[in-house]
């Protein structure tokens, strides 16, 4: 309803206030490479700074100009726990050096919080049954966070629809309406397309997105992967065009005895897992568990775009002092990543650092220590699906003594360990994530697995760059 007003009306807002309150800002991606989905996250003290009367309780982001706004998706969170909203946040397409205007639209004189939440793409929760301390999940992937500090990633299994000749890939690499040739085989299969159907390309003459924006369904389209070979079909000849769509949010399959929606991609899960934290003795060169008593977890975001989760060890004592361990992972929509976000209260002893890491896959893997970034690839556990595995940590060494580590010596034989030391304030992130070849998101060989995540390093290292643009002249 808020989105109606905002969007169709561009006159009134709830309140009866008839002068819309705006927020113009530009996002431009400096990077040659386009970039999907990615977080723009603004501060209530940001916004408020621009428009001191700036309120969470009514507000919208659209991009583009009048007339022709589109909505944003967004959230506003409390990540201080508070109980006030002081984040807001969206995810945004960027073509190569692109820049876009973004307006946040807002009424000051609103009492009551309205917001919106259209096609929940993250979940977090808690799960006593599963023996874990909370579990995230966007709609690509899940990780269970174990008491002793492992994280464990769930792939999840692609629904298989239908095919179709590649005599289609034309109007889906020209960004054409559907045909209605097109559009007869998906009602022949029970699939009612709307009129409001956009077509994304995820990677040119292989990955489309099929998006059905009024019925708030999407459509994965790939071209058939010739497993004898390796080698992706020629479109002009033969192959298809499979037509899959995501099990979307499913961390509640996990409950069932037997579940085929949910893959662990963790041969074995160790003190780490896929990207968890251990305490590091330097010294020993072994690995400390995280207590497993006298912690406690809050959801911080349990949000359609961003789920947030946050495990506090507030008397984490190590030899003869005691520390606060909080531990704040964030996920995000139609992302496979999670970022890691630690704080120590008290600084470690030179004696200790914090060690997290990946599966070694046994098959490949490659590190690079001057951008932080580190991977492996192989097989799933069932040795069925491609599976790649990365960690990226911050390489800034005027405020990080950032570590990656190749030798497994003191550590498990399956693990790549990264360790990484805190700052002056005691804090460090980290991203990690998992890219499954049953999903919706698969990659099929090691070489392009290496390019995504160099890729990815290069846009966590270069973010979009966000200015605020004078407000317009009242009209």
């Amino acid at each position: 309803m808020l989105g109606i007003l905002l969007i169709f009306n561009a006159c009134t807002m709830p309140g009866g206030n008839q002068n819309i309150s705006k927020i113009r800002l530009s996002i431009q991606n400096t990077l040659p490479l386009p970039r999907k989905k990615v977080p723009i996250v603004l501060t209530g003290a940001q916004l408020r700074k621009v428009s001191p009367d700036f309120t969470f309780k009514a507000y919208s982001v659209v991009s583009g100009k009048a007339p022709r706004e589109v909505m944003v998706p967004s959230q506003a969170d409390d990540l201080d726990y508070d109980g006030e909203l002081d984040q807001l946040c969206f995810l945004l397409d960027l073509e190569p050096e692109q820049t876009k205007e973004i307006s946040i639209l807002y009424d000051p004189d609103v009492k009551a919080t309205l917001t919106l939440d259209i096609n929940k793409q993250t979940r977090a929760a808690i799960f006593p049954e599963l023996n874990v301390v909370a579990a995230v999940e966007s709609n690509l992937i899940a990780y269970l966070l174990k008491p002793n500090g492992a994280f464990i990633a769930y792939g999840k299994k692609r629904a298989e629809l239908f095919s179709v000749d590649t005599m289609f890939q034309p109007e889906l690499d020209y960004g054409r309406p559907l045909s209605p040739e097109l559009r007869h085989h998906f009602e022949n299969n029970g699939i009612t397309l709307s009129q409001q159907v956009q077509i994304e390309i995820e990677r040119a003459e292989q990955k489309w997105i099929v998006r059905d924006l009024e019925k708030q369904e999407i459509y994965f389209i790939r071209k058939s992967h010739n497993i004898e070979t390796g080698l992706e079909q020629e479109a002009t000849t033969e192959g298809q065009l499979d037509i899959v769509q995501s099990v979307g949010l499913s961390l509640n399959a996990l409950l069932k005895t037997e579940t085929s929606e949910m893959v662990p991609l963790n041969r074995s899960e160790g003190l780490i897992g896929c990207g968890g934290i251990a305490l590091w003795h330097k010294g020993k060169e072994e690995m400390i568990p995280l207590p497993t008593e006298g912690d406690y977890v809050r959801i911080l975001a349990d949000g359609s775009i961003r789920s947030i989760v946050q495990r506090i060890l507030p008397e984490w004592k190590i030899q003869d002092k005691t520390h606060r361990l909080t531990l704040t992972t964030f996920i995000y929509g139609d992302n496979p990543w999670i970022e890691h976000h630690i704080h120590i209260d008290g600084n470690l002893t030179t004696d200790y650092a914090i060690a997290t890491g990946i599966p070694h896959l046994n098959e490949a893997y490659g590190e690079d220590r001057k951008q932080g970034w580190i991977w492996s690839w192989g097989t799933d556990p069932s040795d069925i699906d491609t599976l790649g595995v990365a960690l990226i940590a911050p390489t800034h060494r005027e405020v990080h003594d950032t570590r990656i580590i190749a030798d497994y010596k003191g550590t498990e034989s399956s693990l790549v360990p990264v360790i990484l030391t805190p700052d002056a304030e005691g804090r460090l992130n980290y991203r990690t994530f998992a890219i499954w070849g049953g999903g919706i998101d698969g990659i099929e060989t090691e070489t392009e697995f290496a390019e995504h995540v160099q890729i990815t390093t290069t846009a966590l290292r270069t973010p979009p760059h966000i200015k605020f643009l004078p407000k317009e002249e009242e009209k």
